[in-house]
């Protein structure tokens, strides 16, 4: 399995036992090898948001310390990487936005596919609208 960076709801799934993607997340997670998942901070501070958010955690937030924790312990697996902001990424990120109105829902979507590229690794998720990045290889995490 080739190296991936994975998006926060991909995160979100595997921490969260009752996340209706949960086994989706644990099955791809349990075929990594060590290094193959990357985590950056943007996915890792979304996750953490997501958490603490109680209409997403349907009444069961996590507060952020605790959240925290949960990654700690994760960034412990060989399995998981922390990685730095790549080279080249600001050379990628502005060639994403090509969209004349504004678009506060992409930002986010294009560091992580820019991220993505940049670090010549594929991008982890379960929202379809990355397939929109020309060059980024996505895999959508349960088809």
């Amino acid at each position: 399995m080739s190296s991936c960076l994975a998006d926060v709801n991909v995160w979100l799934a595997l921490l969260i036992k009752q996340h209706p993607h949960h086994l989706d997340a644990r099955d791809w997670y349990r075929e990594l090898g060590a290094g193959d998942a990357g985590l950056c901070r943007i996915a890792h501070l979304g996750a953490i948001r997501l958490m603490g958010n109680a209409r997403v955690m349907q009444g069961q937030a996590v507060p952020a310390s605790q959240a925290w924790l949960r990654f700690q312990e994760l960034l412990e697996d060989e399995r998981v990487e922390f990685l730095d902001e790549p080279a080249g990424i600001d050379d990628v990120f502005p060639t994403l936005f090509r969209y004349r109105e504004p678009t506060p829902g992409l930002i986010n979507d294009a560091y992580l596919a820019a991220f993505a590229m940049a670090s010549r690794r594929r991008l982890v998720t379960r929202d379809r609208g990355f397939i929109q990045f020309r060059g980024l290889e996505v895999e959508i995490l349960g088809d």
